[in-house]
C-alpha cells in the first residue's frame, strides 16, 4: 500500500511539473517577443529535422525507381552513341540510320551463385525483343549469353561458367584471343592464345574485341595481372576482371541489329567448306 501510495504522489508530481511547464512557456510566449520567437524557432527547427528524415525515409524507398530511370536513360545514350559510331564508320549520309547496336535493360531477378555453371535469369523477354544469343554487359564487363528465352524473362548461361567463352583483345595493340573465367575466382579470368611476340605488360587493360557477334567491341573488363609462356607456342595471361559478376543487380541485353541476316550468311559460307 505504501509503495502505491509513493508510485501516486510522484506521478502526480510529475505531472503537475509537466502543467506548470507549459503554462509557464505559454505565459512567455504571449507576454515576451523574444521568448515567443525563441519558442517558435525551437519549434520551426524541430519541425526541419522531422521533415528531412521523412524525405530521407521517401528517398530510400524510391531509389530502385530511380536507378530504373538512370538504367533506361543510360540504354538510351548508349544507343544514341552507338548510331554515331556506326555513321562515322559507314559515312552514313541519313541520321535516319540505326546503330549497330540496341541496349536493352534489364534487371536480375535471380541467379545461382558460387558453382561452376552460374546462370541468371532478367526480367526481359520476346515481348521486349530478346532472342537467344544475344550478349549482356555492363559499362565495364560482360555478364553472359541468352540461353533461353520466354515471354516475360530470358535465362542468360554466365560467363562465370566453364563453358563460355568470349573473344578478347589488348587495348592499344592487335593481340586477341579467348577469355574464359578461371573457374574458382569470380574476380579472375585468363585470357589465352595470346603472340608469344605481344609486347603486352602487366597493368594493360583488357577489353572486348567485338570479333563476334555477341558482344560489341571495346568494352572494358579487366587488366592483365600476370603473364606465362605455355610450351613455347604462345603465352596465357591471368586478367583482374573490373567487376565482380556475383554481385550485379542491373544490366544490359545487347540487341545487335542484321544479327540474322550475319549468321544466314556464316551457316551458308560454311556449307561451302
Amino acid at each position: 500500500m505504501d509503495y502505491n501510495s509513493r508510485s501516486y504522489k510522484l506521478l502526480l508530481t510529475i505531472g503537475t511539473f509537466i502543467v506548470l511547464e507549459v503554462i509557464s512557456i505559454v505565459m512567455i510566449a504571449q507576454n515576451s517577443i523574444l521568448q515567443r520567437y525563441l519558442i517558435l524557432d525551437g519549434i520551426r527547427s524541430t519541425q526541419v529535422f522531422f521533415w528531412e528524415r521523412s524525405q530521407g525515409i521517401r528517398d530510400f524507398f524510391n531509389l530502385r525507381a530511380y536507378n530504373q530511370a538512370l538504367q533506361e536513360e543510360n540504354a538510351e545514350l548508349r544507343g544514341k552513341l552507338a548510331q554515331v559510331q556506326y555513321l562515322q564508320d559507314f559515312k552514313a549520309v541519313t541520321d535516319s540510320t540505326p546503330g549497330l547496336y540496341k541496349w536493352i535493360p534489364a534487371s536480375i531477378i535471380k541467379s545461382n551463385p558460387n558453382k561452376q555453371h552460374n546462370y541468371l535469369i532478367l526480367n526481359r523477354g520476346a515481348k521486349d525483343g530478346v532472342e537467344t544469343e544475344m550478349g549482356v554487359v555492363t559499362h565495364n564487363s560482360i555478364v553472359g549469353v541468352v540461353g533461353a528465352v520466354s515471354e516475360n524473362y530470358c535465362y542468360v548461361i554466365s560467363f562465370l561458367n566453364k563453358s563460355q567463352r568470349a573473344s578478347a583483345m589488348i587495348s592499344g595493340t592487335s593481340d586477341f584471343g579467348l577469355l574464359t573465367w578461371n573457374g574458382t575466382d569470380s574476380h579472375s579470368a585468363t585470357l589465352s592464345h595470346i603472340p608469344l611476340s605481344s609486347t603486352a605488360a602487366v597493368g594493360d587493360t583488357v577489353c572486348t574485341s567485338g570479333y563476334s557477334t555477341i558482344y560489341p567491341p571495346d568494352i572494358p573488363v579487366g587488366v592483365i595481372s600476370d603473364i606465362n609462356a605455355v610450351s613455347g607456342m604462345y603465352k596465357d595471361m591471368g586478367v583482374d576482371l573490373f567487376q565482380d559478376l556475383r554481385s550485379l543487380k542491373y544490366v544490359y541485353i545487347v540487341q545487335r541489329h542484321h544479327q540474322g541476316e550475319i549468321d544466314e550468311l556464316s551457316k551458308n559460307a560454311s556449307n561451302l567448306n
